[in-house]
């Protein structure tokens, strides 16, 4: 471990495009991919919590299901309230999987362990019932602990760079299926539609503003904390 630490350190531009590599192609697997991806899940289904308890609406409960899917229920008490609640998702989870990753990148680990312990535990006591949501939550708090105690910091450093890379990638993929769904399936496009049940405004619209200030956070954290590609190390 102590030999990888050092080849991390002295390296870090490829080791930072290497983890970036794997957690694509990581996403991929059929069941070791859903458990991972499920974090960016989290962070969006947590988007429309805090979008309704910062509006004075309520949370009812919050589902995270196998297929990757998640179903935040709420009431609101207006329909700004409402429409806040279905714009936070997205941009909640490319904002939090962006400093996530900017941490992670900055040594920080541990801070992002804490920071992901903490929203599990929270939607733990307070939010997710749904028999799948509840194991998934435990195994995953039950990784990070094991992770944080019990394990090297060369460990945690890559595994919640790894957790972080793939919430960011996947928000980017998330984002784009749900713009595409609003223009060529309204209906079916989740938070867009029910932006236009409360606007009147078409969801390919919404889809467009959604997908833009997703594309922004994400353009911003590139251009800003990725690596040079200049920087690689000569092997």
């Amino acid at each position: 471990m102590e030999t990888l630490d050092n080849w991390i350190t002295g390296n870090q531009s490829l080791a930072f495009y290497a983890i970036m590599l794997c957690s694509f192609l990581f996403n991929r697997l059929p069941y070791a991919g859903v458990f991972f991806r499920t974090v960016n899940t989290l962070l969006h289904e947590s988007g429309h919590a805090i979008g309704a308890v910062l509006t004075s609406g309520e949370v009812v409960k919050i589902e995270l299901n196998k297929d990757t899917s998640g179903i935040a229920q709420t009431k609101s008490k207006s329909k700004t309230s409402a429409f806040i609640t279905s714009f936070a998702g997205y941009p909640f989870a490319a904002a939090v999987s962006s400093v996530l990753l900017v941490l992670s990148m900055n040594g920080q680990h541990k801070m992002v362990a804490f920071i992901l312990l903490s929203l599990v535990i929270l939607n733990l006591m307070l939010f997710v019932r749904n028999t799948f949501g509840v194991i998934w939550l435990l195994l995953f708090s039950g990784l990070i602990i094991v992770a944080v105690w019990y394990t090297n910091d060369v460990f945690l450093k890559i595994l919640m760079m790894f957790v972080a890379m793939i919430a960011f990638t996947e928000t980017i993929s998330s984002t784009m299926l749900i713009t595409f769904l609003a223009f060529m399936k309204p209906k079916r496009s989740g938070d867009m539609a029910n932006m236009q049940k409360t606007t009147g405004i078409p969801a390919a619209f919404w889809g467009i503003v959604n997908c833009a200030v997703v594309i922004w956070m994400v353009y911003y954290t590139i251009m800003h904390y990725f690596p040079d590609v200049k920087q690689f190390a000569v092997l």
